[in-house]
């Protein structure tokens, strides 16, 4: 015959198998959503890729349309020459800081070195010690340095 000790013992271990299995059917629904949830991200992922891949670039980062209103954007090239307008002598990393702080657009010293040397060859910019100089738009009517060094030489000379 089994004692009232053994009786409670025998009703704890029931009751605390009825709440295990009472706790696994309420995790149950949570557990099958959660999986909905992580398949659902899975091929929405999946599709993202494909679709990128199958079209180019998203609608997102696709060029603005002609009739787009707003603010015209800058390219590197015009906000390098706008600061070396307002502030001649700059060196790459200096001009690399003023682009990230004006105009929030983070660019690498070396970009910008890149780009001062391509101008450079197209005549806009030229290098002025350590840093870098912008020169006036070369005119088509406008004579060149050679050749009013050349006039200044006859004109001298009696010629």
């Amino acid at each position: 015959m089994a004692t009232t000790y053994q009786l409670l013992l025998r009703r704890k271990t029931e009751l605390e198998n009825r709440m295990i299995e009472a706790q696994r059917r309420a995790q149950a629904p949570f557990e099958s959503e959660l999986r909905a949830i992580v398949l659902a991200l899975d091929a929405l992922k999946q599709a993202g890729m494909s679709e990128r891949l199958t079209s180019g670039e998203s609608a997102a980062f696709a060029p603005p349309t002609p009739g787009r209103r707003g603010r015209r954007g800058r390219t590197t090239r015009d906000m390098i020459l706008m600061a070396l307008g307002q502030a001649p002598g700059l060196n790459e990393a200096e001009i690399a800081r003023q682009l990230d702080h004006r105009w929030s657009r983070p660019v690498t010293p070396s970009t910008v070195g890149r780009e001062l040397e391509a101008m450079e060859m197209e005549g806009l910019t030229r290098r002025s010690g350590p840093g870098w100089i912008r020169l006036d738009a070369p005119n088509a009517e406008a004579p060149s340095a050679e050749a009013q060094d050349e006039e200044r030489l006859s004109v001298a000379a009696g010629h």
